[in-house]
């Protein structure tokens, strides 16, 4: 565990940091963030590109314009319904000085194999145009054969997190959103921390972080402003604010 006296030493810190991840793992847990967003915006984003067929129609529309304005608005309402509505899912490994947070976007096997073939059918539409649009379809179609290449071995890659236990440490939970906050009292953004836990473990969580901060301050709060307006909050968080 760090203290006021390993603060400049970044040697030891670093080393520290990336020991974490052959440590051994002491306690374990997961959580699933569930995200809405991209479903509203991929309907509003179809809403749109109906809208401009419709509009378009009017005045005439071919067939070049058709592929490219509903292939075009296809695709991206797939990849806002996968992508930016994936849920996040969050592993959280402690070890004996530290925690390594994984968090990564929930994304089905078949939304992957989707994108891949993207690419692929750019390159037929491309080609299919070219008797509506002329030769500049060539110049996508050489685009798309480009992207279908680097959406072969397409996939999303988890990005990874370390924090290392500091000595003096405040540690409060906010029961209603079922979270838990670490803020060192330090200039030290490696130990500050932030834990989404689920209704069922948030406790258990709680109680196991007593023992990996003997010395901590812990509290318990029901909102999650309220760990934003908790004095020890304030007065741990504000010697990070200096410069």
């Amino acid at each position: 565990m760090l203290t006021h006296k390993d603060i400049d030493n970044t040697d030891k810190i670093e080393t520290m940091r990336m020991d974490l991840y052959n440590e051994e793992v002491l306690y374990e847990y997961e959580t699933i963030e569930h995200q809405y967003l991209g479903y509203f915006a991929a309907a509003g984003f179809f809403s749109v590109m109906l809208w401009f067929l419709y509009d378009f129609s009017d005045d005439g529309i071919d067939a070049g314009e058709a592929i490219i304005f509903g292939g075009g608005g296809t695709i991206m309402t797939l990849f806002l319904i996968f992508f930016a509505s994936a849920d996040i899912k969050r592993i959280y490994k402690f070890t004996k000085n530290g925690i390594v947070t994984e968090k990564a976007d929930v994304v089905p096997e078949y939304a992957y194999q989707c994108i891949r073939m993207i690419g692929r059918v750019g390159v037929v539409v491309c080609l299919i145009a070219v008797v509506f649009v002329g030769p500049m379809a060539f110049v996508g179609a050489g685009a798309s054969a480009l992207l279908s290449f680097k959406l072969v071995n397409f996939r999303l890659k988890p990005m990874m997190f370390e924090s290392l236990y500091f000595d003096e440490s405040v540690i409060i939970k906010s029961s209603k959103i079922n979270y838990i906050t670490v803020v060192p009292n330090a200039k030290f953004l490696l130990s500050l921390n932030g834990l989404f836990c689920n209704k069922e473990n948030v406790d258990d969580i709680f109680n196991t972080l007593r023992e990996f901060y003997p010395n901590g301050y812990f509290y318990e709060v029901e909102e999650e402003d309220d760990i934003y307006e908790h004095e020890k909050f304030k007065e741990f968080l504000h010697p990070m604010d200096q410069d």
